[in-house]
């Protein structure tokens, strides 16, 4: 049985949205039940949402008292979420400035002013998220490739030989890989749209014509253009490209050889990450979407912008037709959704342009407690451990307690802050409008 919130106005939707009762088939595959990840991981911010299964969430809770450890201001606003490999932290700028900054200090380790400005985050490669665990980077084989006897012996010796790499997309659509450490640029590519979020990655296997184990590692890169464009790793060139019917804006999160991404066509994308093909007919939404869809557990939610959350099961069986598993939607005022879900282990956090934060139970799509704003969140909130972060247009963080969404603990500048916080092992790092940069932890 199926459930859903809001039981008066649910004939309204199902009557609205009716195509969603049609025959769909999610096939997320086997994810692993737990996004609680290694210490290599929890030191690591490698992309917006935290993860490339975009839960915004991490084990860590933040230490009770926390103070300013530094502050750098960088040279324009910055509009979206810093990212961390645990040495360094990156940040890019609506006027086209890329800058690497010491995680220890906040000093500028190097800086690119590039000619066109950025709204969506880059992302980090990192060798050392290689891992089966849903969020990780996650490797796809190809035939009979993990039997092959040589395979142990040929990753090993791939794995010691990577090199972490930084990707960034700028919103007249180019693409560039860079060397984190120096700032080098290693190649550039091209997408014929804005660039609204994150890229993601993923590892391809496959046995050539001789035996031998090829192992290439991926990009992906969604365009205002309506594309989702895959590129390798090695030189940036073209793989494949899947086309929608309207703007992406969302990022494309990924779930065992699958990607999940939303559109302003108001249909839920499943592409097959070894092919580019769809695996099935976009799934309608009732409604545009630039969120990137978060997966937790074999399960997929997904906000719209017509203020609807909703929640997709894990079904094994590509035959079976499924529905969402419920539906969040407020019947007293209608809440737009523009930011993403943040999941953990028993709640879907969403924040809304109507200054509200609800914290929805994943079981039961019930609504388990509210928070008002004094002004809205563009901002996508962040679980850490027992902690909600949210980041809101009147230049205030705060730190709501999960459990009963009482705040906790608050921080407020004169700006505002339009992209979330980073969580970095014990510290939390944030940027603002006027271009500042602050990381929070304990002495």
């Amino acid at each position: 049985m199926f459930l859903f919130f809001h039981e008066p106005n649910r004939r309204k939707r199902l009557k609205r949205l009716s195509p969603l009762w049609f025959c769909l088939v999610l096939c997320f595959g086997v994810l692993a039940c737990s996004n609680v990840h290694a210490d290599d991981a929890l030191s690591a911010w490698p992309t917006a949402r935290g993860d490339f299964a975009a839960t915004g969430a991490t084990a860590t809770t933040l230490a009770k008292d926390l103070q300013l450890l530094w502050e750098t201001k960088t040279a324009e606003a910055i509009e979206s979420a810093p990212v961390s490999d645990g040495e360094r932290v990156y940040v890019v700028d609506v006027m086209g400035g890329l800058e690497a900054l010491a995680f220890s200090n906040g000093q500028s380790v190097w800086r690119h002013e590039l000619d066109t400005g950025f709204s969506a985050s880059p992302s980090l490669y990192l060798p050392s998220l290689i891992g089966e665990e849903s969020g990780r980077i996650q490797t796809l084989d190809v035939g009979k490739v993990a039997d092959d006897p040589v395979l142990n012996d040929s990753w090993a010796t791939w794995l010691k030989s990577e090199r972490p790499v930084l990707v960034s997309g700028d919103v007249e659509g180019n693409v560039v890989a860079w060397d984190p450490a120096t700032g080098d640029r290693r190649w550039e590519a091209l997408t014929d749209g804005e660039i609204s979020a994150s890229p993601s990655f993923f590892i391809h296997r496959s046995l050539s014509d001789e035996g031998a184990v090829v192992i290439q590692v991926r990009v992906l890169v969604t365009s205002q253009d309506g594309s989702l464009y895959c590129f390798a790793m090695e030189d940036g060139k073209l793989v494949w490209k899947y086309e929608t019917n309207d703007q992406i804006r969302c990022g494309a999160s990924v779930g065992d050889g699958q990607t999940f991404l939303g559109g302003c066509d108001g249909g839920l994308h499943v592409v097959d990450l070894r092919t580019g093909q769809a695996m099935r007919e976009p799934i309608p939404l009732g409604g545009p979407t630039g969120s990137t869809p978060a997966i937790r557990d074999g399960q997929l939610y997904v906000p719209i912008m017509d203020g609807v959350l909703y929640a997709f099961a894990h079904n094994s069986d590509p035959e079976e037709e499924v529905s969402p598993k419920w539906e969040y939607l407020d019947d007293e005022r209608n809440q737009e959704y523009r930011g993403s879900a943040a999941v953990n282990q028993e709640l879907v956090v969403v924040a809304s342009r109507n200054k509200t934060v609800d914290a929805i139970e994943r079981e039961t799509g019930r609504r388990r407690w509210r928070m008002t704003l004094r002004r809205r969140a563009d901002a996508s909130p962040v679980i850490a451990g027992q902690d909600v972060w949210v980041a809101s247009t009147d230049g205030r963080l705060v730190r709501l307690d999960i459990a009963t969404g009482d705040e906790k603990w608050n921080f407020e500048i004169r700006g505002a802050f339009i992209g979330e916080p980073a969580i970095v092992g014990d510290r939390l790092i944030i940027a603002d409008d006027e271009g500042v940069v602050r990381c929070f932890g304990t002495r």
